[in-house]
This record gives structure tokens, C-alpha cells and sequence, in this order.
């Protein structure tokens, strides 16, 4: 095999890694009747008042997309958009308390499943795993187009 096989499998397999761990996400955000991108959305709030495209930004996903899923979330209650002295048109969105508490379940079963992963892999697996990804990330992102 040819280092430039080696390299197309490599991103086979991250493919193949994001998908499987889209559809553990998607299992563990249904325990609380929710969907994996709802879960990312209330965790990115969870840590700031963001506007839709601060979110988007950094989910790397559509602004429309975005806006679709705060729409929603702010319909069920869990968020609710405040104004922004920094842009008129673009308000700043927080969780309820309610948005906290969904947030809050949905990342304990989250935990829970992260304890079935630890059991299988350790600690400096888990570690050297992301130092990985980290540092094939910068590479990556560094030469888009060579």
C-alpha cells in the first residue's frame, strides 16, 4: 500500500468514526426526546450567548440550519433570544432554565456512555487518540488546497 492509500483509508475511517458517533450522539440525545444537532445547538449556549451565526461558525454548519433549530428550541422553551448591543438584527440567544435542564440530562447520559467507552479504552488511549486528531486537524486546516 502506497502512502497515498494509506492516507485515503485514513479518511475512510474518520468518516466511518464521525458516523458512528453521530448515531451514539443521536441515541443519547433521544433519552430526553431531543436529536443530536439540537444537543450540540444547547451545548454551544450552554457556554455563552452566541447569535445564530456565532453558532453556526462554530458547529461549522449552515446559518439557516441554525436558525431552524433555535426557531424550534425557542418554540419548546428551551432558549430564548435577548437583544444584542453589538448588532440589532441579530439577538443573543441563552438557555432557559428549562434548556439547562434538557442540556443537563441529556449530557449525564452522555457521561454514562462515555463510562461504557472508558471500559474498552483507557485513559491514555482516549488521550493520544485526540493528541492525534488535534494535531492531523491543524495539517489539515493549514494546507486547505495543497
Amino acid at each position: 500500500m502506497t502512502g497515498h492509500e494509506d492516507v485515503e483509508r485514513l479518511y475512510s475511517e474518520l468518516f466511518e468514526a464521525a458516523s458512528a458517533g453521530r448515531r451514539r450522539g443521536e441515541t443519547i440525545a433521544a433519552t430526553v426526546g431531543q436529536t443530536q444537532s439540537r444537543w450540540q445547538t444547547l451545548w454551544t449556549l450552554g457556554a455563552a450567548a452566541l447569535t445564530v451565526p456565532q453558532i453556526a461558525r462554530r458547529l461549522g454548519v449552515s446559518r439557516q440550519h441554525v436558525l431552524r433549530l433555535t426557531h424550534d428550541l425557542e418554540a419548546e422553551g428551551l432558549v430564548e433570544s435577548h437583544p444584542n448591543p453589538d448588532h440589532k438584527t441579530s439577538p443573543l440567544l441563552v438557555l432557559t432554565v428549562d434548556g439547562r435542564a434538557v442540556l443537563d440530562a441529556i449530557n449525564a447520559a452522555g457521561r454514562d456512555s462515555n463510562e461504557s467507552l472508558l471500559r474498552q479504552l483507557s485513559i491514555d488511549d482516549v488521550t493520544r487518540l485526540r493528541e492525534l486528531l488535534l494535531h492531523f486537524t491543524r495539517i489539515v486546516s493549514a494546507t486547505p488546497g495543497d
